[in-house]
């Protein structure tokens, strides 16, 4: 496979090669660059309109870029190309759904994911992922039982060895259950909230989750065995060996990952209110710690409520993450003139002091407004830390992240701006948000630009 710059180098010699166009694409997909190919597969479509490869890849980059009606566009003036039928039906299916279209959208994703599981396609667990999630976009709870598919694609999980997968019983009664950690640090806020139903349902939990939350769940979760251990990033990884020892002890009847924890709540005839309740607190000692600094902060802005602030997510920094999660982390963060325009806007500034929520080690990326914001002085180095500043907050604006996700389950209001394709625990339309309480959301208009979202924070907290 010849590099990015070899490619390229060809490429410059002949720039209507429609072979060479093709090694720079699979350079750059190599290379997770996937939202770079654009320009190299707008030109090959050009010379040849009918090459499924780079149809696939313009849509693809259109996705990443959250040029969603254009993605709409390219699969349907393509449509009479010789597809696979289940592939073409889930592709333009979530294109619709991404561009705010779920009412044609679902049913195409929901025909898709059939079609593919009767003809046994190698995407059928992705259509199926996709069709459960654009349920729960639309407020739905039966989206998490396809949504469970992602166990068998996308995301890395546990296995451990001889112990049965849990497999729907609502009577727990007796039963030591394992529940394996996945996803990310958001994800593991957000669903560790169903907890609370396992319990219910007479279960005695052991439950895994990432060093960096284990401080905090432990002291939120005091009826659950909680232990930390390295994210699985594979599919059914064995537990770590100082993990399998921890499970020996704790000698499970069942296991689960994170994403069963949602389905017994979604199995009831009553669906809780809300489906996700709040459950996080801070450590005792990281309470008190915060609790004294922020005496002295309100002491220095007399008159003023303190409001935390998170605008910036530490992906979009990263080449190594991929495209994919590069992407959705830029079109998630606010651009940092628009962070300045509102915590010094004078009428916002007259009234509020904002506090940062960036980990040292992101701040410097995400870099400070002008004025009228401070950092947390007794540090941010774990959830813990970051959920005892939040709970000294009057209230919390944070991007779509995984602080928004926490300051929610803290039960802190939380603002929270969103671009236009949003994730799904946020819903499609309105200012609340259909999973959880103490969030107020304020959508953009038009993909990427802020001003509207910040016109209305500057108004909500003036």
């Amino acid at each position: 496979m010849p590099s990015l710059q070899d490619a390229l180098d060809a490429l410059a010699h002949a720039p209507d090669d429609i072979e060479r166009l093709r090694a720079v694409c699979v350079a750059l997909l190599e290379d997770m660059r996937d939202d770079e190919v654009l320009p190299y597969t707008e030109r090959a479509l050009a010379i040849e309109p009918r090459d499924l490869h780079f149809v696939d890849w313009h849509a693809h980059a259109l996705t990443l870029l959250g040029r969603h009606f254009d993605a709409v566009a390219t699969w349907r003036k393509h449509a009479a190309l010789p597809w696979r039928p289940a592939y073409y039906r889930m592709s333009l299916g979530q294109s619709l759904v991404m561009s705010g279209d779920t009412e044609r959208g679902i049913p195409m994703l929901h025909g898709a994911w059939q079609q593919a599981a009767a003809d046994g396609e190698w995407f059928a667990q992705k259509a199926g992922h996709l069709y459960g999630e654009a349920l729960l976009r639309t407020s739905r709870p039966a989206g998490f039982e396809q949504w469970l598919a992602r166990n068998c694609g996308d995301t890395g999980s546990y296995r451990p060895a001889g112990i049965p997968v849990w497999s729907g019983e609502r009577d727990l009664r007796g039963k030591r259950v394992l529940i394996a950690h996945q996803l990310g640090f958001g994800d593991q806020c957000l669903l560790f909230a169903g907890v609370s139903q396992w319990r219910a349902a007479g279960a005695e939990l052991m439950l895994t989750c990432d060093v960096h939350l284990h401080p905090l769940l432990q002291a939120s979760l005091p009826g659950c065995r909680v232990v930390s251990a390295p994210r699985p990033l594979r599919r059914d990884e064995p537990l770590p060996d100082a993990l399998a020892n921890e499970v020996r002890a704790f000698a499970p009847d069942l296991y689960a990952t994170l994403l069963h924890l949602p389905l017994l709540a979604a199995q009831q005839a009553s669906l809780p209110s809300p489906f996700f309740p709040a459950y996080l607190r801070a450590p005792e000692g990281e309470r008190e710690t915060a609790a004294a600094w922020a005496r002295d902060l309100r002491a220095a802005q007399p008159g003023k409520s303190l409001i935390g602030i998170f605008w910036d997510c530490n992906q979009r920094h990263a080449h190594e993450v991929g495209a994919v999660m590069r992407c959705s982390a830029i079109r998630r963060s606010l651009p940092l003139t628009e962070v300045n325009h509102l915590v010094t806007h004078p009428s916002v500034a007259a009234k509020r002091h904002f506090v940062s929520l960036h980990h040292p080690a992101a701040q410097r990326f995400a870099g400070m407004p002008s004025g009228n914001i401070s950092v947390y002085e007794p540090g941010i180095r774990t959830f813990a830390e970051t959920a005892a500043c939040i709970e000294q907050m009057d209230a919390v604006v944070a991007v779509d992240s995984s602080v928004a996700n926490l300051s929610a389950m803290l039960g802190k209001l939380t603002v929270v701006p969103l671009n236009l394709t949003s994730e799904w625990r946020w819903g499609v339309e309105g200012d609340r948000s259909p999973w959880m309480e103490h969030v107020k959301l304020l959508r953009q208009t038009l993909m990427g630009d802020w001003r509207n979202v910040i016109d209305e924070a500057v108004a909500f907290l003036s």
